[in-house]
């Protein structure tokens, strides 16, 4: 299925913060390994099914953490069976519930050191207080190493510093294997492409962030491009369209497989990016 993408949700922060069930979903399989469990439809949180344990990328918010971890029962999974917790970037929405899934699961919090930094040191930025999120502070137990993947049973996930939305926003690549045809996919999340912390009104008022981080964004979306990646995954379900599929997943159909999304959603994150410097 070729590239969509959709506007982004009116009042997003005051719905999940207030009323999260208004946007509820069920959670649904998107590749082999592979599950959207956010429990709602405006961040993402992704788990993996290592055959030693699961990875989960990302938390959202505590406002929705009950359906996050709704989401992982009713696959049949425990939240004890997360052994690694992946955060993409330092943003409240994306890792609010992260000390709270820490010590529901267990499992060690990993991020970037460039993130963490910004976290402890700029927490207006980040942690955004007066969202109307109660959000958790915690230290990371791991960071990132570019050069050494996450792994966990038969999964490694590669992970990859794209700066840009934050200065530590983080990317994951990993293969999994079709058991019934035997193809292998290259899966891929990009950390974070929002376009509203690079822009010169936000760079104004910024402590941290500054418009170098919007220069290396706009190059490495040149050599992202060109990556082979089968199945592309949005940290916003509306940045890639994929919950018009929710449900229809089957090894044989494979409705999130088509490896030209990665690079066509890539130039549209990269010309929003670039129309706001107009």
């Amino acid at each position: 299925m070729p590239f969509r993408c959709t506007p982004g949700m009116k009042a997003p922060v005051e719905t999940l913060s207030e009323k999260p069930w208004t946007i509820a979903i069920k959670p649904f399989q998107v590749s082999p390994r592979t599950w959207y469990v956010a429990g709602q439809t405006w961040v993402g949180c992704y788990l993996i099914d290592t055959g030693d344990g699961l990875l989960l990328i990302d938390t959202a918010i505590p406002e929705s953490l009950y359906m996050l971890v709704d989401s992982i029962y009713a696959l049949g999974y425990k939240p004890t069976d997360i052994k690694k917790i992946l955060i993409s970037h330092a943003h409240f929405d994306h890792m609010g519930a992260a000390a709270a899934m820490r010590e529901l699961t267990g499992a060690p919090i990993y991020m970037s050191r460039e993130d963490a930094k910004f976290m402890a040191e700029c927490p207006e930025e980040t942690m955004i207080p007066q969202s109307g999120s109660h959000c958790q502070y915690f230290t990371p137990d791991e960071f990132y190493d570019d050069d050494r993947p996450v792994t966990l049973g038969d999964i490694s996930v590669k992970t990859l510093l794209t700066p840009g939305h934050t200065i530590g926003c983080t990317s994951f690549f990993w293969e999994e294997k079709n058991p019934v045809t035997g193809e292998t996919y290259v899966v891929a999340m990009h950390g974070g492409v929002g376009a509203n912390t690079m822009n010169d009104g936000y760079y104004a008022t910024s402590k941290y962030l500054t418009p170098d981080l919007r220069d290396r964004f706009l190059a490495d979306v040149e050599v992202l491009k060109k990556m082979r990646v089968d199945i592309a995954l949005p940290s916003h379900p509306n940045q890639i369209t994929i919950t018009d599929r929710a449900g229809s997943y089957t090894h044989e159909s494979q409705p999130f497989l088509d490896g030209t999304v990665w690079a066509d959603f890539l130039t549209e994150r990269a010309r929003q990016v670039t129309e706001l410097m107009k």
